[in-house]
């Protein structure tokens, strides 16, 4: 049975506690500059369960939550697999623009992925 951390921490000593919050700071740090799969990690979702959603491999999961850049269906794609719906917007000092019709694919045309 594995031990739960309320009755753990206790036990550590006031240092031990730091070093620990210290280091999943850093942590978060990392995921945030990763990109995209800071979201997954958020929903608690693993690379292979995103995979099956948007059936792809989980390496290409991977590839898309390291890579600086990716096409938007791509990324709808991927957010989608999560449960989620990706939306758009333009904000200017002035006001905001939606563009929610730049994330649908035209009638006829086949959506592609960078995947």
């Amino acid at each position: 049975m594995a031990t739960k951390w309320k009755d753990l921490k206790h036990k550590a000593s006031p240092e031990t506690r730091e070093r620990v919050k210290r280091e999943a700071l850093a942590e978060y740090a990392e995921m945030e500059r990763i990109g995209v799969g800071v979201i997954r990690v958020a929903r608690q979702q693993t690379q292979v369960a995103v995979a099956e959603q948007m059936h792809v491999p989980q390496s290409a999961v991977s590839r898309l939550e390291n890579q600086n850049d990716c096409l938007l269906s791509t990324l709808r794609k991927y957010v989608g697999a999560l449960g989620g719906t990706l939306e758009m917007r333009a904000v200017f000092p002035d006001g905001a623009v939606e563009l929610d019709g730049l994330m649908r694919m035209p009638a006829g045309v086949e959506e592609q992925t960078s995947l």
